[in-house]
């Protein structure tokens, strides 16, 4: 991220840092900072324990992609072509001691196109996602928003953002709990994926020119991009290791600093992992892997 945002994206840091953790969130270690190291405000990598299959969707059909959950992980959104096309699907729970419902289509943010990568904010109110339905800014995949009153409406018809220029291709988008950073992936000027960030003052402002993460980009395919700690830590796909996505991870001390050099989440990492959501303490993952042999969601915890 640029060193010149304004300072007083700095103050809601310490308030979003200040959550607690909700009532199926475990901790298996903390996050020091090492002032000293060379990529100073990185956290020391806590490696997540044993992954194992999202039990939401244990027996969805077909492939799920995408993953995104609401703060209080009562929503699991996520993407699948169970028609023929990628489409938006949701599974529910009532409470975080319930068992989850069956899934179901989500008509009013999905198209006869492609439709992605879906993002939901903490709160469950504002949608992010890709498509490459008519009506967009440009054709091809781009970023698309929707907006809902409350958790019991349903979601308005998503528009495209048009808040800054649209690259060659847009996609994975990921909004910060504060809604004030959005990372996401682009093709913009390069035939290559890269990491970019736009940022705003106050979520009512547009977002600004998207800039390039080059502390995290590479030669090679970086996207799906997933931020927790309030913007602070990054955990991406990325092809830098040869052939197949592996999950990556970065961190900063605060938004004004650059992300620490990237490093492999060598315990997550088997056989093309992508699409990788995080609780905002970072203490559950949850992302999608074909390491059975078809794309699945699955979890895990610290």
């Amino acid at each position: 991220m640029r060193k010149d945002w304004p300072s007083l994206l700095v103050g809601w840091l310490v308030a979003v840092t200040a959550n607690g953790c909700t009532a199926d969130q475990r901790s298996l270690g903390s996050y020091p900072l090492s002032p000293g190291d060379a990529d100073a405000g990185a956290e020391d990598w806590v490696p997540f324990g044993a992954v194992t299959l999202h039990p939401a969707l244990v027996n969805a059909p077909a492939s799920q992609h995408d993953p995104s959950l609401t703060a209080d992980e009562l929503e699991l959104y996520y993407a699948t072509a169970v028609d023929g096309t990628l489409d938006i699907w949701l599974c529910q729970r009532a409470s975080s001691a319930s068992a989850w419902g069956t899934p179901g289509k989500v008509i009013e943010l999905s198209s006869d196109s492609m439709d992605e990568n879906p993002n939901v904010s903490a709160d469950g109110l504002t949608m992010y996602l890709a498509s490459d339905r008519p009506g967009g800014v440009a054709a091809g995949e781009h970023l698309w928003v929707s907006h809902r009153a409350t958790r019991a409406d349903s979601w308005a018809q998503p528009v495209p953002v048009t808040d800054f220029a649209v690259g060659d291709a847009d996609k994975s988008p990921s909004v910060q709990s504060a809604e004030l950073i959005m990372v996401f992936a682009s093709q913009r000027g390069s035939t290559d994926w890269e990491l970019y960030a736009t940022t705003r003052q106050a979520t009512t402002d547009l977002w600004g020119t998207p800039t390039p993460l080059t502390e995290l980009n590479s030669p090679e395919v970086n996207w799906d991009p997933a931020l927790y700690q309030g913007g602070n830590g990054i955990v991406f796909a990325s092809q830098r290791l040869g052939g197949l996505n592996s999950l990556f991870y970065a961190s900063r001390e605060s938004v004004t600093n650059a992300f620490s050099v990237p490093q492999p989440a060598t315990e997550l990492n088997s056989n093309d992992e992508n699409d990788p959501w995080l609780s905002d303490d970072g203490q559950h993952i949850v992302f999608d892997s074909d390491r059975s042999g078809q794309i699945k969601i699955y979890e895990a915890w610290r």
